[in-house]
């Protein structure tokens, strides 16, 4: 897979453009450039699996409420998320929900990751769609 992600200069913090021909696209765009920014390049050998369903009133809130939960996941629970590997975006009148399933591992002690996440900020989040094709800005607070 291509990158659909690009680091732009921030002052303090990481900030990402993130592109794809669909939301799914999209969210998994956010999830490679969030791995990579903790993680560096690293190679993960995943070996567990995690269900997870959310839902938002916007798109951007879905983007972000699932970025946070992933480093909620991280820090509280320990559990990286290397990977999606299924993922559905129902995005309607009465708002957006996602369905997916995370590759991940249980993090050892000796696992050094390259950046702690405080937060995915909404500054600057509008999901944008022409022609078919979606995008925004995502910025992760160190």
């Amino acid at each position: 897979m291509s990158k659909s992600y690009k680091f732009v200069d921030h002052t303090a913090d990481i900030a990402v453009e993130l592109s794809g021909s669909s939301l799914n696209e999209l969210f998994t765009a956010g999830t490679e450039a969030w791995l990579v920014s903790i993680a560096g390049e690293i190679k993960i050998e995943d070996d567990d699996l995690l269900e997870l369903e959310l839902s938002a009133s916007s798109k951007e809130e879905l983007l972000v409420t699932f970025l946070n939960e992933l480093n909620y996941l991280l820090i509280t629970k320990k559990w990286l998320c290397s990977s999606i590997q299924s993922i559905k975006i129902f995005d309607d009148a009465d708002g957006c929900e996602l369905s997916a399933e995370l590759k991940g591992i249980k993090l050892k002690d000796n696992l050094q990751l390259k950046h702690e996440i405080k937060s995915v900020t909404y500054h600057q989040v509008e999901i944008i769609e022409k022609d078919g094709n979606y995008s925004t800005l995502v910025v992760f607070d160190i």
